[in-house]
């Protein structure tokens, strides 16, 4: 016991160590490169030197030289007596990492050289950094830059975003920033997804005089990252994700980095690298990433079910939400003769999804009702299923409950349990709601904070009882309490104390779904109520929604 107790101190000294060791700066610019590859694209026909034979083409498409880099095109030199790498641009090409790397800062500086070669001659001088690539070289965009997020070096544009697809164009990575209508990020912009077209670009320029070195810093945390210009955030964006053919995405939060050689030359210098558990929080600030305001604010479109689903959309649309709950008891629209979704073909419902998707939309999550029997909760999961939903909100009977948990789990659809009033529904209490939970890993929580008061339940209580298992809420208001016949009122008119139902939404860290959802019926529409609501979310309560108009619509 003595003996340990005089090595104690030395053991706490020790791990200290280690764990300052685990933060400190990586160097990863050696005379070796050994912590690199180099991949080097497609030789322009302009380019000599190359061995007898060599295949050539525009720079972009045909036979990569791969592994083999006869014109030197990344090499580690002195210049006025420091050790920098040179990326010669004379061969589009790519000095990949031979790891896959996480949580980190990276920093580094460049500056242009003098020379430029085709097919670029006549363009800005361009490199860049990439980063949670994923993929092989060989699917890489113009056999070259592998598949993942660039941040842009180039004249007058470096900070820029980049989401760079597979060489086939069938795989996208996705993300969401704060992008104005003018394509630039700026902090104060609603959060939009970003890729597949368009390039958001940074918000100004900060660049140093192309003789001049400029300083980067890449800071990223799982999906979320912020681009750096000599000190000033330029970018940043969160939820990066890579869709597939079958329109399923993954997270995006690792990978290989990768510096570019693209038609000019330029020079990196202090090439480092630190591995991090946040991002720091004046950054973030300045980024916007501590903002309380990146909820998924949209609409449930039953506000509209007296409309077809296209009509309901088109007023989600004027109101300026992109985020939607479908129900399948809504006509599909005059394109489907005016079919209930619920009775569409597998093929209708992925015209349905494409129609949504296309227009700039998310339809993320969809009210089913099922029944008292497998199969028709069967059905309801199909039809989430091929409309790619990521939940359903439901209030399946209790006698149903492992049956549908055990679907959910199958279909790998999370199931939202929706709460009606006293003597409307069984879940009118968060206590039935959690007894439901238990022993259910596949169900979360959509809570209806409007119709809780018609059961004498103060809101934020019913959200304080079911922290942690909220996925999605149903944002209306209501007058008075315990009196199940009223209906809701536009948020801000009745009695709930939003502020501090929201001071809980931030407390509890959540970050799903809030649906505005009216039962009343307005005429001619609901769509003045819904305006009025947004309304009040962005100015009364202080948030913002997600976006003005499909961003990226055809």
């Amino acid at each position: 016991m003595k003996v340990l107790k005089f090595l104690l101190p030395f053991l706490l000294l020790s791990l200290q160590f280690f764990a300052q060791n685990k933060s400190k700066p990586i160097n990863l610019l050696d005379n070796n490169l050994g912590y690199w590859y180099k991949w080097i694209g497609v030789p322009h026909t302009s380019v000599t030197g190359l061995p007898a034979g060599t295949p050539m083409g525009d720079g972009m498409k045909g036979t990569p030289l791969g592994l083999n880099d006869p014109k030197n095109v990344f090499s580690v030199i002195a210049l006025n007596g420091e050790k920098v790498l040179r990326a010669s641009g004379e061969i589009y090409g790519g000095l990949t990492t031979k790891k896959e790397y996480e949580n980190y800062h990276l920093h580094l500086q460049y500056k242009w050289g003098t020379k430029k070669w085709a097919p670029r001659l006549t363009l800005p001088r361009d490199m860049g950094i990439m980063f949670h690539l994923t993929g092989t070289n060989e699917d890489a965009f113009w056999s070259v830059f592998m598949m993942g997020i660039e941040c842009q070096i180039s004249e007058n544009t470096s900070g820029d975003l980049f989401l760079v697809p597979n060489k086939t164009f069938k795989i996208f990575p996705f993300a969401e920033a704060r992008i104005g209508e003018d394509l630039r990020w700026d902090i104060n912009a609603p959060l939009r997804q970003v890729g597949r077209t368009g390039n958001p670009r940074r918000s100004e320029n900060f660049e140093s005089d192309s003789t001049k070195w400029t300083t980067m810093d890449l800071y990223t945390i799982g999906g979320t990252a912020v681009y750096l210009v000599n000190g000033h955030v330029v970018m940043a964006f969160q939820n990066a994700v890579l869709q597939q053919p079958d329109k399923t995405t993954t997270p995006l939060t690792k990978g290989k980095i990768q510096l570019q050689s693209e038609g000019a030359e330029g020079y990196y210098k202090n090439i480092t690298i630190q591995s991090i558990t946040d991002i720091p929080d004046d950054i973030k600030k300045a980024a916007g990433l501590d903002l309380p305001h990146t909820w998924k604010l949209g609409v449930a479109l039953y506000t509209f079910h007296n409309f077809s689903f296209p009509e309901a959309v088109a007023k989600v649309d004027t109101a300026g939400l992109q985020y939607l709950e479908g129900f399948p008891f809504q006509k599909a629209g005059a394109a489907f003769k005016d079919s209930l979704i619920m009775n569409l073909s597998p093929d209708g419902l992925e015209k349905l999804y494409q129609f949504v998707t296309k227009a700039g939309f998310k339809m993320e999550s969809i009210y089913i009702f099922g029944g008292n029997d497998v199969a028709s909760w069967k059905k309801q999961f199909d039809i989430a299923k091929q409309l790619h939903v990521k939940f359903v909100t439901a209030e399946p009977p209790l006698n149903m409950l492992d049956a549908v948990d055990s679907l959910a789990g199958v279909y790998g659809i999370k199931v939202a349990i929706h709460n009606h009033w006293k003597g409307m529904g069984v879940y009118w209490h968060p206590d039935s709601v959690l007894a439901a939970l238990k022993n259910h890993p596949n169900f979360g929580v959509c809570a209806d904070i409007g119709h809780w008061p018609k059961s004498g339940i103060n809101p934020v209580d019913g959200l304080k009882k079911l922290a942690g298992h909220i996925i999605s809420l149903h944002f209306k208001d209501i007058a008075e309490y315990n009196n199940p016949k009223l209906q809701d009122v536009p948020a801000g008119k009745g009695l709930i104390d939003f502020p501090a139902v929201f001071k809980e939404l931030q407390r509890q860290k959540f970050d799903g779904y809030i649906y505005i959802e009216r039962d009343a019926e307005d005429k001619p529409s609901n769509l003045a109520s819904l305006t009025e609501i947004v309304k009040y979310y962005n100015d009364k309560l202080g948030l913002s929604q997600q976006r003005k108009k499909p961003f990226y619509a055809k």
